[in-house]
């Protein structure tokens, strides 16, 4: 009988706070394609988001210890690290709003398919929830989540008041959270 993923990531999380070099090595191999992909979403540079992806490994390295499988599984304490070092790359790099361009295709990431076979019933779950909230809550936490802007950036990119923005939010975070059940 072979391990799940998540036991096998969480394994290997316990070896890297042990300082074992092979361990990350061989987490690198298994996530580092997912964790490009969601930081490149983000960034929309190959350049920058080679650069984040090694940054979030050294993250990694340096707090695996931190690392509390009870709390969530490998994979989304990982992408949590990486989408945070893109974010604060964009913050420190770029100042800027986003077009209507980026706008629709930040949204359009929350209705991609995921697979039978690769989503996680969370992300599901979580796909579910995010449909049935109004437009402009997604459009918030889809430029706050894929395109990591602040709420100033998005009240900009939006024209509307950095309250609202709040608001918006703030009533989109509530719903997931008792649409997901947490």
């Amino acid at each position: 009988m072979t391990k799940n993923v998540p036991h096998i990531q969480a394994e290997l999380m316990n070896q890297i706070a042990c300082g074992d070099k092979a361990a990350l090595a061989q987490l690198y191999h298994s996530l580092s394609p997912k964790l490009f992909g969601i930081i490149l979403r983000m960034v929309r540079r190959r350049d920058w988001a080679e650069e984040i992806l090694h940054d979030t490994f050294l993250q990694i390295w340096q707090s695996a210890t931190y690392y509390d499988d009870r709390r969530s599984e490998p994979q989304i304490w990982l992408c949590h690290i990486a989408r945070n070092r893109a974010i604060d790359f964009l913050r420190k790099h770029e100042n800027r709003c986003c077009s209507m361009e980026e706008i629709t295709e930040a949204e359009a990431g929350f209705d991609t398919p995921l697979s039978a076979d690769g989503g996680h019933a969370e992300a599901r779950r979580l796909q579910h929830c995010m449909a049935h909230l109004p437009p402009e809550q997604r459009q918030t936490l889809s430029l706050a989540y894929y395109r990591g802007l602040s709420q100033s950036e998005i009240a900009l990119s939006l024209s509307q008041p950095e309250g609202t923005i709040k608001s918006w939010i703030r009533r989109a975070l509530t719903h997931l959270r008792e649409c997901i059940g947490l």
